[in-house]
């Protein structure tokens, strides 16, 4: 099996995505429909904040789909308002992280880029973007009470296999976002190396402040800190499902279900933490194996 190129940091990944999307953007023998979405990509790619997910973070998006999505319709999904972009538009790229395609022996680096619609909706517009294909519209979600995911329009009359392939992609944005707006678990720092932050701002095609590197906020001052003054966290981090509890009309989060009565939607939460260690997802979906 073929692996091709894979870069060391998620600003050499921004690089080699911006230049491939650029070859889609002019190419003749191209549709019409990809070369406006590698516009829209190139686009969006000046206001974008880019976000490298340490591999161990990345596999903690398991218990999201353990917990909340396994198993499910994709019309059954519930999307917790914690899932929400921190950003208007980022993009999200873990070492490692390749497709592959049932026609081609290669496996394909690739990130994620989630743009918040402008319709004022709150739905967030999931892509795979990767320097050695045009960009693929996965389905988009919108986090919340009365949260949902859509499929992208071609998809919902494709085969189950290809409709939970981009639910898995579009749900994997869902639960990277989920990990982030944790600030207790997980810190910020810059991406890349100097040198690539420099090359990337010279290039005037991001913002200057647009790399950051998202690891667990981890280590013998924050265990003892939190042993000292939060000991009901001190156990292993774990992901509790959100789930709907029977109400009365007019409570908070409440809507009526198709089976007439009121219900509360109970958002998902984490709980824990990971200087305990991460408590081990068994039956989530394997990512990346197959687009």
């Amino acid at each position: 099996m073929t692996k091709l190129r894979e870069p060391s940091s998620v600003v050499e990944m921004a690089e080699m995505c911006r230049y491939g999307q650029g070859l889609v953007s002019t190419m003749t023998e191209a549709s019409n429909d990809d070369i406006k979405t590698a516009k829209e990509i190139l686009r969006a790619f000046e206001g974008c904040d880019f976000y490298e997910i340490e591999d161990s973070l990345a596999k903690a998006t398991d218990q999201v789909f353990e917990h909340s999505f396994g198993g499910k319709e994709v019309s059954e999904l519930m999307v917790d308002k914690d899932c929400r972009l921190p950003s208007k538009v980022c993009a999200f790229w873990s070492p490692g992280s390749t497709v592959k395609f049932h026609d081609r022996e290669e496996l394909f680096p690739f990130m994620y880029l989630a743009v918040e619609d402008e319709d004022g909706s709150g739905a967030v517009i999931v892509f795979l973007v990767s320097p050695y294909f045009g960009a693929l519209h996965q389905g988009h979600y919108t986090p919340g009470t009365e949260g949902t995911v859509f499929l992208s329009g071609e998809v919902q009359f494709s085969t189950e296999e290809n409709q939970q392939i981009h639910a898995m992609h579009t749900l994997t944005v869902a639960a990277i976002c989920s990990l982030i707006n944790q600030p207790s678990f997980t810190k910020k720092e810059p991406a890349g190396s100097r040198q690539e932050r420099r090359a990337a701002k010279r290039s005037g095609s991001y913002a200057s402040d647009a790399w950051h590197k998202i690891t667990w906020n981890i280590g013998e001052e924050v265990k003892a800190k939190l042993t000292r003054d939060e000991p009901v966290r001190c156990m292993p981090l774990h992901y509790t499902r959100g789930h709907w509890r029977r109400a009365e009309e007019g409570w908070k989060n409440t809507t009526l279900r198709k089976d007439g009565l009121w219900y509360q939607w109970i958002e998902g939460f984490w709980s824990g933490h990971p200087a305990f260690g991460i408590k081990k997802a068994y039956h989530a979906p394997k990512m990346g194996d197959a687009a």
